[in-house]
C-alpha cells in the first residue's frame, strides 16, 4: 500500500488502513493462522501504530514507553516494555516506520530526549 504515506502526509490515514496493510504482511497472515494472534490483537497493534501517527501530527502529547522505545529507535527497550501481541509484530514496526512513515519522524523523535 504506497498510499499509506499519502495518507499520513495529508492527514487522512486511519486505523482500518493500517488494519489492511498489517493483513497483507506475511508474518501477520502466518501468525493468525497459527492462532498467535486473534482480531483484537490485530486491532491493537494497529491501534498502536495509528498512535504514532497521530503523535506525529500532535494529536497526541506523548507515546507511551513502548511506543517512545520504537520511534526512537531503541530495540531493547521496545522489546522490553512490548506486549505480547507487539512483541510479535516488532519487526512490522521497523516495516511500517521504514516505508509509509516520513522520514522527518526520526527528527522528531530525537527531541523527546531534549524535552
Amino acid at each position: 500500500m504506497a498510499e499509506l504515506l499519502d495518507k499520513w502526509l495529508d492527514r487522512t490515514l486511519t486505523i482500518d488502513d493500517i488494519k489492511e496493510w498489517l493483513r497483507e504482511q506475511g508474518q501477520i497472515r502466518f501468525l493468525m493462522e497459527k492462532g498467535a494472534l486473534t482480531e483484537d490483537d490485530l486491532e491493537h497493534i494497529a491501534e498502536c501504530m495509528h498512535q504514532i501517527y497521530r503523535w506525529y501530527h500532535d494529536e497526541v502529547p506523548s507515546l507511551g514507553h513502548f511506543l517512545t522505545a520504537v520511534v526512537t529507535n531503541n530495540f531493547m527497550d521496545a522489546c522490553a516494555y512490548a506486549d505480547r501481541a507487539n512483541s510479535l509484530a516488532l519487526p512490522l514496526y521497523a516495516t511500517f516506520l521504514y516505508n509509509h512513515a516520513p522520514a522527518d519522524y526520526a527528527t522528531k523523535a530525537k527531541k523527546l530526549f531534549s524535552a
